[in-house]
């Protein structure tokens, strides 16, 4: 991995977006290059967060529940662990490399250290952050009608057929 790449595919990371190229730069040279194999762990459940991950090549499993049940899959360019990057929080699931993998850790340090130098990024991540709660919030509207009509129906009275 170059640095040139690395920050070709951080233009392709969604918080990054209107990062300007001086500014990608500097994430790309302050974070950790890492190669993990196929069944390695980054971290797990309920471990503190240090910051974000960026994966450059591979694919990552965020797992979760007793049965370490898949919650989602991250390829090429995803961003995982966006809330690290701007507060101390523990990690919702565990993230395992299901295939041999190239990842950028971004250490929180890092990213702070960013938006104070570069308070216009502070205002463009807050209203990115803004938006994503906005959708977040529509998503939960749509699933609790959804689970409101489930509920209507499994209550409604059966009907009974008479001869």
């Amino acid at each position: 991995m170059s640095l040139d790449s690395d920050i070709q595919l951080l233009t392709r990371v969604k918080l990054f977006e209107g990062f300007t190229h001086d500014q990608l730069r500097l994430l790309a040279f302050g974070a950790e290059a890492l190669t993990v194999g196929h069944g390695t762990r980054l971290y797990r459940r309920d471990e503190l967060a240090q910051g974000g991950f960026v994966v450059v090549r591979g694919k990552i499993e965020l797992l979760s529940g007793l049965n370490d049940s898949i919650i989602s899959t991250h390829s090429a360019g995803s961003l995982i662990g966006e809330m690290a990057l701007i507060s101390e929080t523990r990690h919702a699931a565990t993230a395992v490399a299901t295939e041999h993998s190239e990842i950028l850790k971004i250490p929180r340090a890092l990213f702070m250290r960013m938006l104070e130098e570069y308070p216009e990024l502070a205002e463009l991540l807050q209203l990115r952050i803004m938006q994503s709660m906005d959708e977040f919030m529509e998503q939960l509207d749509r699933i609790k009608a959804k689970l409101d009509h489930a509920t209507d129906l499994a209550n409604r009275p059966k009907k009974t057929v008479s001869n």
